[in-house]
């Protein structure tokens, strides 16, 4: 990863920080994957995945008000729910 896009995308973003990045990096290697999965896969307690996926659910990371993902629940069980980013997570990757 470029040190000077990281820095311009933080300047940019600057409510983007390395963990919500690195969650939506790997959001976007594994698509429709749970919250469990994702954990499993960064090697993070679930706990603190899931307090990420919230914040970029709802808005809270990156600028205010960008959803950056979408959470769907899975359709045999509701518990389950998938994650995948939207195109303007997509878009700021895409500067890395």
């Amino acid at each position: 990863m470029n040190t000077k896009k990281l820095i311009n995308l933080s300047s940019q973003y600057p409510r983007l920080t390395v963990r919500t990045l690195a969650t939506l990096m790997a959001i976007g290697e594994n698509e429709g994957c749970s919250v469990s999965e994702l954990s499993h896969y960064m090697g993070v307690n679930e706990k603190n995945v899931a307090t990420t996926i919230r914040r970029l659910e709802e808005g809270r990371a990156g600028n205010p008000g960008d959803k950056l993902i979408r959470v769907k629940q899975y359709p045999d069980d509701k518990r389950y729910k998938l994650i995948h980013l939207t195109a303007k997570a997509r878009r700021i990757l895409a500067k890395l």
